[in-house]
């Protein structure tokens, strides 16, 4: 089952963040579960730093701006006995809640360098999503279309904002295959954000790209080793009188490690993934590290 993800802080766009959390989809990515209702708990933690000047909330940051998030959140899935087009529906809702902590720089009087400091907790940009997927043999693919509501914690200004107040929505497909003799597993995700513009800051981020993807090998019952990573480019640049400092595209790459091992207790299936990134040649965004944890149980 693919992963439920939460706001990603890896991109460009407005804040240098996006509503996309890239990372969410990783082993399992094209599968849909069987009929029944799954709870996803998900913990991610992010820690970066800025090597280009950023425009946060109205004020412009010189590089090397920190930023730490931790964030939690709770997804359901629920998939009906119903199929449509001879696949199967699965319609879900996440509901993320974090803490942000970021340091950064902004020139003051005469060229000296003023550093400020904001953290905070809060309720994050809540977010829904349909998918539609298919099976035949060992190959199995879905198609999504996810939409972010603006109603996280958020203020214009160098506010410690869990939320973007920006709605956006993303779309895309995703694939597993095993090879059923070596138990190899290929994955990926491709998927378009298109972002609307935030009212409060009238700044319109460009839509983005971005291609997520795991490799790995069961090694043994029900454990999944491998290696994970993803792609990430803005497709056209950031407009409206809020983009301060003009286009602002961004782009980023990252690698790392991920392991899934499902089980069962009882009766019951249970599905844990671990995953950690390390990111490269960024573009306009931070360069950081990320690890996530999820833990899903059906009912």
């Amino acid at each position: 089952m693919a992963a439920l993800g939460f706001v990603s802080r890896a991109d460009a766009a407005e804040y240098g963040f996006s509503t996309y959390g890239l990372g969410s989809s990783a082993f399992g990515a094209g599968a849909t579960p069987p009929p029944g209702t799954y709870v996803t708990t998900v913990i991610g933690y992010y820690s970066g730093e800025t090597r280009a000047t950023i425009d946060f909330g109205g004020q412009i940051f010189t590089a090397g701006a920190k930023a730490k998030f931790f964030q939690s959140a709770l997804s359901g899935l629920y998939v009906p006995e119903a199929t449509l087009f001879g696949g199967k529906v699965g319609i879900a809702l996440t509901i993320p809640a974090g803490h942000v902590d970021i340091t950064a720089g902004i020139t003051g009087p005469g060229g000296a360098t003023l550093t400020r400091q904001t953290d905070g907790w809060g309720l994050g940009d809540i977010n829904g999503r349909i998918q539609l997927g298919w099976q035949s043999g060992t190959f199995a693919h879905l198609i999504y279309v996810q939409g972010v509501a603006p109603t996280g914690r958020y203020k214009v200004g160098f506010e410690p904002i869990v939320g973007l107040h920006r709605p956006g929505i993303d779309t895309g497909w995703s694939f597993t295959w095993e090879e059923p003799t070596s138990k190899f597993q290929f994955n990926g995700t491709f998927g378009f954000t298109f972002n609307f513009e935030n009212d409060k800051t009238d700044y319109q981020s460009g839509h983005e790209f971005h291609f997520e993807w795991a490799v790995g090998k069961e090694v043994s019952q029900g454990l999944v080793l491998g290696i994970v990573g993803y792609n990430y480019r803005q497709l056209d640049g950031d407009s409206g009188s809020g983009a301060r400092l003009g286009p602002y595209k961004g782009s980023v790459d990252a690698i790392g490690a991920g392991a899934v091992y499902t089980t069962i207790v009882g009766t019951t299936p249970l599905i844990f993934n671990l995953r950690h990134y390390e990111e490269f040649d960024p573009r306009n965004r931070m360069d950081g590290r990320m690890t996530i944890f999820t833990g899903t149980l059906k009912f």
